[in-house]
């Protein structure tokens, strides 16, 4: 048995100090499963508990004809957490299920599920220090950069096995919808690897490695086919029963940044230079579009902003954002490809 499975049991099994003191085998298998920790069979457990028993760390009697569990009261868990825990300590857990709480796996969340609620219990106290700590997360926030749309809805089941196979690293047979694709269409199962999920303005992403498209050896730079997936758009997934060995070469970090893999449609690097009216572009100073970027001013007062960028759809729409009040300078090709479009738009608007 893994640490990771012994502590979940040693977390699921109640004490002499709860309502229900005993729990029973299937019932332990069972919540394990909720966890997303694989058990196959109540033998299994049975098999563990005892060892655990042999351990000294649970006990165990005979209610009628079923073998009953508890865990030794000396060993400190969540249940016992809110008269011990601290009001920065209940603020933090409160936080962390607000902004961060649908990115943990089943197999986190419904072990700590019993800190999130001491964290409720402590900041509900009137205790002296309590209200400052109470209201402080109704002090903080995040919003979106961009107008806000109304973001798609998940199936928590799709979810639940997205997240868990991604935990335990666990190969999924999942049959996905891309975009255009009309829900007559049957949609063929494929096997993925998923390596990482990412939110990007309110959509969930799920970073996924298709194991049937080996990279080519004579290639300078093995490369394996990674995509994108939006979870939303999954319509069915379930794990294939096998684990895969997480690759070595991944990194989402490097993934999100150097890849740009979330500017979506990237092409080489550019120098980018834009020409601003008025403060248009005054928030570049503080905060540049690349480590490279330049500003100068122009002859007739407008500021120019000069750095490297990798075009994307993203630069694209940031770019679009200013409307009338920037100008491409450079590359050709991109202010070409500008010119063009806004050509078409004033057509499309002119009398």
């Amino acid at each position: 048995m893994t640490t990771g499975l012994k502590e979940a049991i040693l977390r699921i099994l109640p004490t002499e100090r709860d309502a229900i003191a005993w729990m029973g085998t299937s019932e332990v298998r069972h919540q394990l499963e909720e966890r997303g920790h694989r058990t196959c069979y109540s033998k299994k457990v049975l098999r563990e508990l005892a060892k655990l028993e042999k351990e000294k760390l649970v006990l165990s009697t005979i209610t009628g004809r079923e073998l009953m569990w508890q865990r030794k009261p000396w060993l400190q868990g969540a249940r016992d957490s809110a008269s011990r825990m601290g009001a920065s300590e209940a603020v933090a857990f409160h936080i962390m299920k607000r902004f961060a709480g649908n990115k943990l796996p089943a197999a986190v969340t419904r072990d700590i599920e019993p800190l999130f609620a001491a964290a409720e219990v402590r900041l509900s106290q009137e205790k002296a220090d309590s209200r400052i700590y109470r209201e402080w997360p109704d002090k903080v926030d995040s919003v979106d950069g961009t107008f806000s749309l109304i973001r798609p809805s998940l199936r928590e089941d799709i979810f639940h096995v997205i997240t868990t196979a991604t935990f335990f690293e666990r190969e999924m047979s999942v049959r996905y919808r891309p975009a255009g694709k009309p829900e007559t269409e049957e949609l063929k199962p494929k096997t993925l690897w998923p390596l990482a999920l990412v939110e990007s303005a309110g959509i969930m992403y799920m970073v996924a490695q298709d194991p049937s498209f080996e990279p080519r050896k004579d290639k300078p730079k093995i490369q394996w086919l990674r995509s994108l997936f939006r979870v939303d758009r999954v319509v069915s997934a379930a794990e294939s029963g096998k684990t895969f060995a997480y690759p070595e070469d991944f990194s989402l970090r490097d993934y999100i940044e150097s890849e740009q893999a979330f500017n979506f449609l990237t092409e080489p690097a550019v120098q980018l230079s834009i020409a601003f009216d008025g403060h248009a572009g005054s928030h570049l100073r503080e905060t540049p579009m690349s480590k490279d970027q330049r500003i100068e001013t122009l002859a007739d007062g407008r500021m120019i902003v000069t750095g490297t960028v990798i075009p994307s759809l993203k630069l694209r729409w940031w770019l679009r954002s200013f409307g009338a009040s920037a100008e491409i300078l450079a590359p050709a090709a991109l202010r070409e490809e500008f010119a063009a479009e806004y050509h078409r738009l004033s057509k499309r608007y002119g009398s």
